[in-house]
């Protein structure tokens, strides 16, 4: 099968996992992940923001590899912006050697998501729906696709919370 092909159909399968949410469909290794994400983000205020991005993005870690965007890990950093962040030369090396880390490293990942949430946390003004929807699109957070983004996260953290996760 074409690679496009099955990337195309695992992401179409993330974002219907995404949009339909069901907390109560969440496996034992889901929740053992969810209290994981949610411990690293409390010490920011950002638990439940990590949580619903970690869901969007990859259900939760079983989708790591956006090939068209150039996204991976838990929450599909942008390997762009993390070579950036982390201040090396942009190089065909560095951008492999960091997705993968992204991947493999949960401590990494979820810390360089904690970066980005606290970057547009700040240039918002803690507007969160700005904040998501910029995690999404970058300085395009008003386009019709990151505000979409944005709902799909507030109606995630309001599932995790009715639940109790």
């Amino acid at each position: 099968m074409n690679l496009k092909i099955i990337l195309f159909v695992s992401l179409l399968i993330s974002n219907i996992f995404a949009t339909n949410f069901n907390p109560s469909k969440l496996s034992k290794e889901d929740i053992k992940m969810l209290k994981l994400i949610k411990q690293q983000g409390a010490k920011y205020g950002l638990s439940y923001s990590l949580m619903a991005i970690a869901i969007k993005e990859s259900s939760i870690g079983k989708y790591l590899v956006n090939v068209n965007s150039k996204d991976f890990g838990l929450y599909q950093a942008n390997i762009k912006t993390v070579i950036s962040r982390e201040k090396v030369r942009d190089t065909s090396w560095n951008r492999n050697r960091y997705a993968m880390k992204l991947i493999s490293d949960f401590e990494f990942a979820t810390k360089n998501a904690i970066a980005e949430l606290k970057y547009w946390k700040k240039v918002h003004k803690n507007d969160w729906r700005r904040v998501w929807s910029s995690y999404n699109g970058g300085w395009s957070y008003n386009s019709k696709r990151a505000r979409k983004y944005s709902r799909d996260i507030a109606s995630i953290i309001r599932k995790l919370r009715a639940a109790k996760v």
